[in-house]
């Protein structure tokens, strides 16, 4: 099966990176994704607080964490958003620490 990756954005650093689908954003690239927000956590105790959120696609779920932020405005269970930045793994998981985002507005598909 080929895969098609489109260069489509830069990161604020720069970084070019390739808008995939999940199962196709691989540990180690910089990627931008686009799905709908399936939860969101709050971690607050022990160590370093994080806002997190899975969000999922057709083909899988990536979990983004923002280290340090107790909220994100917007990002809400059903919410459609494109994430960018590099894929990490985390027990198991594929993750994205402080991904920079866009939410889609509704209706604008």
């Amino acid at each position: 099966m080929t895969v098609e990756k489109t260069w489509r954005a830069r990161t604020s650093t720069g970084q070019l990176c390739q808008h995939v689908t999940i199962c196709d954003a691989e540990v180690g690239e910089v990627v931008e994704v686009t799905g709908s927000v399936h939860s969101v956590t709050l971690h607050p105790s022990g160590g370093v607080e994080s806002f997190e959120a899975d969000v999922s696609d057709e083909t899988g779920m990536v979990h983004l964490v923002w280290l340090g932020r107790r909220r994100l405005t917007g990002i809400v269970p059903s919410r459609r958003i494109s994430a960018r930045g590099r894929v990490a793994l985390r027990d198991g998981r594929k993750v994205i620490f402080n991904p920079e985002y866009e939410l889609t507005i509704p209706g604008s598909e």
